[in-house]
Formats: C-alpha cells, sequence, structure tokens
C-alpha cells in the first residue's frame, strides 16, 4: 500500500460516517480492542504506583518496565512470523486469555498481601510474552475486518482506542487505587476476557486476504532495512518511545515531588492520553494541514516541549497541562511515521514489518525505565525527565527527511 501524499487515517473527514464500525466484525474488535486496552493502561499506571509505594524507588519500577518489554525484543519477530503462519483470530484469543490469567493471579496475590516485588516482575514479564505474541496478530488484524477501501479509517479508529485508552485505563486507576491495588489488577483481569469474548464472536474474517508465500523472519527484516523512508520511520518511532518513558516510570516520583499521593500519578497519565485524543478530535483539522504537507514531523518538537514542561512543573495542575501538550506531540508524530510504514509493506510481510514495529515502539522501554529509573533516583525525577526530551528532539532530522521520500519500495 502506497501514496504520494498521506491522509492521515485516524483524522475522521469531516463527512465521515465512521463506517467501519457499521461492520459487525470490525465493531466487535474496537469495543474489545478498547476494553483491553483500558484494562492495559489502567495496570500500567497501577502496578507503578503499587510499585513506588512498595519499594520506594523509581528504579525498581524501571525494572518492572523492562521485564513487561523485555519479551517484545525476544519474541516480537518470531511472532510477527508466527502471525503470517497461522490463524491470527486463534493467536490473539490464546494469547489474551493466558494474559488474562496471570492477572488474576497477580490479582490475588495482592488481595492476600503476600505480593512482593519479583512477584511482581515475574508477572510482568509473563504478560510481555503474551503481548509480543498477540501485538504482530492485532495489528496484522484489521486489513482483513474492512474492505480496502474503509482500511485507512479502519486504522485510524483502532488507533483512537489506544488513546481513548490512555485516558480511561488511568482514570479507573486512580479511582480503584483508592479502594485497593487488588481492584485495579481485577479490573484489568475482567478487560482481557472481554476482548476474547469480542473475537470468538468475530467468526470468519470477512475480508481475508490471500498471503501468498509468508517468507522468513529475514526477509521481513531486510525488506524494512532496504526500505529508506521505512527505516528511517522506524527509527523515529524508537526515538518517540524512548522519549515517553519519563510518563509511565517517573510519575509517581513526580507526584510524590509535589508533596501528594502516589496514587495520584495516574492523572499524568490520563493527561497525555487526553492530549492525544484533543489532537485527533479539535485539533483534528490542524493536524489534516500538517500531514497534507508531510509536517507530520513537527510532533517530536511539541513532544520534547511536553516534556520539560513535566520536568519544570511544580504543581500537579501544571504537571497535566504538560502531559496534555506531550499527548498531543506524541500523537502528530507516531501516527505519521507508523502510517507511513503501514502503507509501504506488502500483505506477505505485514505481520513481521509489525513485529519490528514493536520492537521499535516497545523495545526501547527496557533501556529507558532502568536508565530513567536510576537517573531519577540518583538526580531526582524532575531532571531525569528533562533529560529525556532528547531523544524526540535528536529524530527530528530522520523524521524531516523518512516524510519527504518516495513511497515505493525499492
Amino acid at each position: 500500500m502506497a501514496q504520494a501524499e498521506l491522509q492521515p487515517p485516524f483524522i475522521p473527514a469531516e463527512d465521515a460516517d465512521l463506517s467501519p464500525l457499521r461492520r459487525r466484525e470490525f465493531r466487535l474488535f474496537f469495543i474489545g480492542s478498547l476494553a483491553s486496552n483500558s484494562g492495559t493502561w489502567l495496570q500500567n499506571a497501577a502496578l507503578s504506583v503499587y510499585l513506588f509505594n512498595l519499594t520506594g524507588s523509581s528504579f525498581w519500577v524501571g525494572i518492572a518496565t523492562a521485564a513487561l518489554f523485555v519479551p517484545v525484543l525476544v519474541l516480537a519477530l518470531p511472532a510477527g512470523a508466527l502471525a503470517d503462519r497461522t490463524d491470527r483470530l486463534q493467536l490473539m484469543r490464546r494469547s489474551q486469555m493466558a494474559a488474562g490469567t496471570l492477572a488474576l493471579v497477580l490479582t490475588v496475590l495482592v488481595a492476600l498481601d503476600v505480593a512482593n516485588k519479583y512477584i511482581v516482575i515475574a508477572i510482568a514479564a509473563g504478560t510481555g510474552i503474551f503481548g509480543a505474541v498477540a501485538i504482530p496478530a492485532m495489528q496484522s488484524l484489521v486489513p482483513s475486518l474492512v474492505p480496502k477501501q474503509d482500511l485507512a479509517q479502519a486504522i485510524g479508529l483502532n488507533s483512537l482506542t489506544f488513546n481513548i485508552a490512555r485516558v480511561i485505563g488511568p482514570m479507573l486507576a486512580a479511582a480503584a487505587l483508592y479502594v485497593g491495588a487488588a481492584w485495579a489488577f481485577g479490573l484489568n483481569a475482567a478487560s482481557y476476557f472481554v476482548l476474547v469474548a469480542a473475537l470468538g464472536m468475530i467468526g470468519a474474517l470477512p475480508f481475508a486476504h490471500p498471503r501468498g508465500e509468508p517468507g522468513s523472519i529475514a526477509e521481513g527484516v531486510k525488506f524494512a532495512w532496504r526500505h529508506p523512508k521505512i527505516r528511517l520511520l522506524l527509527f523515529c518511532v524508537m526515538a518517540v518511545a524512548a522519549s515517553l518513558d519519563p510518563i509511565t516510570t517517573l510519575s509517581p516520583a513526580l507526584v510524590s515531588s509535589y508533596g501528594l499521593d502516589s496514587t495520584r500519578a495516574p492523572f499524568i497519565f490520563s493527561a497525555w492520553g487526553g492530549g492525544a485524543v484533543l489532537g485527533v478530535t479539535i485539533g483534528g483539522r490542524l493536524m489534516k494541514r500538517l500531514f497534507a504537507r508531510r509536517l507530520g514531523w513537527v510532533g517530536l518538537p511539541v513532544l520534547s516541549a511536553g516534556l520539560l514542561c513535566l520536568a519544570a512543573a511544580g504543581s500537579l495542575p501544571l504537571a497535566l497541562v504538560a502531559g496534555l501538550i506531550a499527548g498531543w506531540g506524541y500523537i502528530a508524530a507516531v501516527i505519521s511515521f507508523t502510517t507511513g510504514i503501514q502503507l509501504a509493506v506488502p500483505e506477505a510481510l505485514r505481520g513481521k514489518v509489525g513485529a519490528l514495529w514493536t520492537m521499535c515502539f516497545l523495545g526501547p522501554r527496557v533501556l529507558s525505565g532502568l536508565v530513567d529509573g536510576f537517573l531519577a533516583d540518583q538526580i531526582g525525577p524532575h531532571r531525569a525527565t528533562a533529560l529525556f526530551a532528547l531523544p524526540a528532539l535528536a529524530a527530528m532530522w530522520a523524521a524531516r527527511r523518512a516524510l519527504n521520500l518516495g513511497e515505493a519500495p525499492p
């Protein structure tokens, strides 16, 4: 899929009728994804607060982040190949059932007050394994749920579930943590099974495409590396992922520095998600103009500005404003880059290149979480947050060049 002028799929046109949601299969997938993604962000926020309160250290929060994303680096490419060779619906159902079971185990252990930092990290690693298996299959599934003319809008709606979830999930976490951490983890466990039920109701894929020869894992890597635009955009995705880390790893420490209880940290998560949602709704026309001129890279300096404002904030209200700014920059950048990649990938390699995207978006969190947590313990969360604005700024040249390259694979 390739076009010279990119219409960002996550921004609905003025006359959009949300036609993909009129299709039963995509509607079920949308509902299940929204529930599951909300649960994931609920757990991300709750786990950061729970582990910070358990250990008093941002470094241990960073270790949990690394444990969650190490499996992505190890398994993403084999999982992408698996998604190209097997029944993607079945693969997603089984992986989500396994992850939901782990979430139930964590809920019970926390409720019984027998969980410790090692147990939490082990469960985070297990969740990461099943997530690494599911993500390429999920990315590859959308084109099989809608006809080609609805694909751009379907990708956009699917992206929107992630960003709405970044608002809903942390807000639920903030509410549940007041009652008890077990409630937060229990809600996350339930969300997995909502997606499992939705996938079970879809049945046969209505617009399944012939896959051709699936090829080897190396073929997908070679394709991405030899395609200059994809190569540069994957680098930019990595830069965005690295810069985002303080929002998840350091929010509890930042909130504590304001003299507040760390259970209010999820509000910073929600502000980030809220900035993304506002960017694709109220700010949709502005984004359309930016993308029409291939200026999606401007999200990178905006993301950096949001992080610098977060580093300078001395109160929670100012931190929330900074989160909104960072969220707008994030969505403008990452969806632009991701769309450019999706448009250039043939069907037979979609799972493998999707796995590379997963590695680039989630893999940097392994190192950035450890570094960010360590720096926060040594020099304070505010200075550590400021330093993590640098990767996004450093990627600006690559992003500008990539968005002006031709679309056709070499």
